[in-house]
């Protein structure tokens, strides 16, 4: 290799973010001149990547909510461009994120630099005719879950099997008393993680119905405190906002079998903690999950949980004509059984949520059962070192690609 070293790298949501990061300590190890500059958030930056626009104005799912931030799209991508142009990195490596990545692969490859695609977008999912775009325009898919190398095989492209990296970063715990200790709550209470998403998008879709759901619960469970573990790409004011409307003004309660909210404190106690949402899911009894990484965090914590997720109506309309799989949630799909309940769009009412908690917390063979399929899926997602097989796979790319320009 030349002695210049550059990578463009572009991830998206906060779990993209991480495991990027990650990605490039690797690549460092490994490749100790290269220097980075992309797209990404905090993790990303904390790397000494030079970040050419911040992933926060771009990280938003469906298609209505990606057409209102249109402009923040189109100039992220022209400056994109003008980095491909002018800087002439020798790989791009793009993280998930595929609505908007397809399009820097499309840049890519209009000027000639080699793209590594780590994490694969959900193609054997929905959209499965998306494979064609990646077979064109990608020199090499590095997935973390191995059913997806088959899926890639299977249709000629040129594809590695890393594993999960959320098992390298998995940190060991103190026993669940001392973590609740350090956040100021009761081991002896029930706990429940909250995890309404990372993006301020997400987080306004899900988390006013978690929080009146959350009222609901602590009805019939007085006891009950809640763990809201923040990603860094999540708006804190907006979660405290919603969090305190909510404690000032509980729902009123629906269940047959609610009692009276404890009278000196009517809605539920939450707990915000910046990041930790592994910690929080072991601390926690049950969670409730907005699907996406998260799904894997919690079966990796073996911590049960209600997988969530609402989109727009239009946007959810016409994920139902293209989806291909029985399951969304990621855990559920590992387990290839409905292990988490999955409460999406009009199914998921703080009733519904409420309701599925208090049935897990009676069931004790139930959670028996889940806890049997959690240790299962850990085992099929592999060891330690996915950062580090993906970064071998991204030099090997860099030092063996010459690629034709686009159309020709």
């Amino acid at each position: 290799m030349s002695q210049a070293h550059k990578i463009l790298i572009v991830a998206g949501e906060a779990s993209g973010d991480s495991h990027a990061a990650r990605l490039v300590a690797a690549i460092k190890e490994e490749l100790p001149t290269a220097e980075f500059l992309g797209v990404g958030g905090e993790a990303l930056a904390a790397q000494g990547v030079r970040l050419l626009y911040p992933a926060s104005e771009l990280a938003v799912v469906g298609l209505l909510e990606v057409a209102g931030r249109l402009p923040a799209v189109f100039k992220a991508l022209r400056d994109i461009g003008r980095a491909l142009k002018k800087e002439r990195p020798q790989l791009v490596i793009l993280v998930d994120f595929p609505d908007f990545n397809f399009w820097v692969a499309r840049l890519a490859r209009w000027h000639r630099v080699p793209v590594m695609y780590y994490i694969s977008p959900q193609v054997w999912a929905w959209r499965t005719y998306r494979v064609r775009t990646i077979a064109r325009l990608v020199d090499r898919m590095v997935v973390i879950f191995p059913f997806e190398a088959e899926f890639y095989r299977d249709r000629g492209v040129p594809v590695e099997y890393a594993g999960h990296p959320l098992v390298e970063t998995l940190p060991p715990l103190p026993p669940r008393a001392a973590l609740l200790h350090n956040w100021g709550l009761d081991s002896r209470r029930f706990t429940l993680a909250l995890l309404p998403g990372s993006r301020g998008s997400e987080i306004e879709r899900h988390l006013p119905t978690i929080l009146k759901g959350a009222a609901l619960i602590k009805q019939v469970i007085p006891e009950t405190q809640f763990i809201l573990p923040l990603a860094s790409t999540a708006p804190r004011g907006l979660v405290e906002e919603m969090v305190k409307k909510n404690v000032e003004q509980p729902p009123p309660a629906v269940l047959e079998q609610a009692r009276a909210p404890a009278p000196h404190f009517p809605g539920p106690p939450i707990k915000i903690i910046d990041g930790q949402s592994y910690a929080a899911l072991a601390a926690a009894h049950l969670a409730v999950v907005a699907s996406g990484t998260a799904t894997v965090e919690a079966a990796l914590a073996g911590t049960p949980s209600i997988i969530v997720y609402r989109l727009s109506p239009f946007t959810f309309a016409v994920g139902r004509l293209l989806i291909r799989v029985e399951h969304v949630g990621m855990a559920n799909l590992l387990a290839a059984e409905r292990l988490f309940p999955e409460l999406l769009q009009h199914l998921f009412t703080p009733e519904s949520l409420a309701q599925e908690v208090l049935s897990l917390v009676k069931d004790q063979e139930r959670l028996e059962s889940i806890h049997r399929g959690l240790i299962r899926i850990r085992e099929c997602l592999g060891g330690e070192g996915a950062s580090r097989r993906a970064a071998r796979v991204a030099l090997e790319v860099m030092a063996a690609m010459v690629l034709p320009a686009e159309g020709n």
